[in-house]
């Protein structure tokens, strides 16, 4: 089924309100060991990279944590989040849909996707494009939101988070490691790699907050709602509380 009108018009709301907002949260849910999201994702490609296209970029958030010879090209649909990476001094990046690349048939040596995939629907229009543009023997790596792992403690804000939003945030599908190996499966795209890890966001301060509400997808809310849980997130902020930011790492060979 494709995602409503609805879910899309409020997608495209969401980044033409805050452009960057992705990023500015997954820099601040550093993990200890591995780092950024970003890097936990790039880390599981093999250099050299080559030529990179990163679909649904937003505002290019992928592009700075790259090393050694890259030739880079994000698209992304939102104008938006375009016209910030091109602010930033990032791209080259253009307007365009994921399930129709601007690019040749094999033209590509590595993809990447953070954070977008789950928001294209049909999503198997998305990899059987990813597959026309990847090069034989070409790598994919995906990030994409998961429910696990979690800890026992996320609880502490999580829970009142959601009881304030009446409900978690919002996705328009989920790709869980089934779904989305299958997925693979059926773009002949060989999966290399599967990994998922929590990485925390601290909510120290009202700032925190601020940014944990604002990052969340949450269609249907009221702005009367997400004052009241950016509220009830800062009457809890103190230092040592965190929100959990789980996520799935794949990573596919052409």
């Amino acid at each position: 089924m494709r995602a409503s009108t609805a879910w899309a018009d409020y997608v495209h709301r969401f980044h033409a309100d805050a452009p960057g907002i992705t990023e500015q949260a997954f820099r601040h849910a550093t993990h200890p060991e591995v780092g950024t999201p970003y890097e936990w994702l790039l880390n599981g490609v093999d250099a050299p990279l080559g030529r990179v296209l990163d679909v649904a970029c937003g505002n290019a958030a992928l592009l700075p944590w790259m090393t050694g010879q890259v030739t880079y090209l994000g698209v992304d649909t939102s104008e938006d989040e375009v016209a910030r990476a091109r602010a930033q001094r990032r791209g080259p990046v253009t307007v365009a849909d994921a399930r129709a690349l601007p690019l040749a048939d094999s033209s590509v040596d590595t993809v990447v996707s953070s954070m977008g995939l789950m928001l294209v629907d049909p999503v198997e229009e998305a990899l059987a494009e990813i597959r026309r543009v990847l090069v034989p023997g070409g790598t994919v790596a995906l990030l994409v939101p998961s429910i696990w792992p979690v800890a026992l403690r996320d609880a502490q804000l999580g829970l009142p988070l959601a009881l304030a939003l009446r409900g978690p945030g919002s996705m328009p599908q989920q790709l869980t490691i089934g779904r989305l190996r299958r997925l693979l499966h059926a773009a002949r795209l060989n999966v290399a790699d599967v990994a998922r890890r929590r990485f925390p966001f601290p909510v120290y301060r009202p700032e925190h907050a601020s940014l944990a509400v604002r990052s969340l997808y949450t269609p249907g809310r009221s702005r009367h709602a997400l004052a009241r849980a950016q509220s009830v997130l800062t009457r809890l902020a103190a230092p040592g509380r965190e929100l959990p930011v789980p996520l799935l790492r794949f990573v596919a060979r052409g």
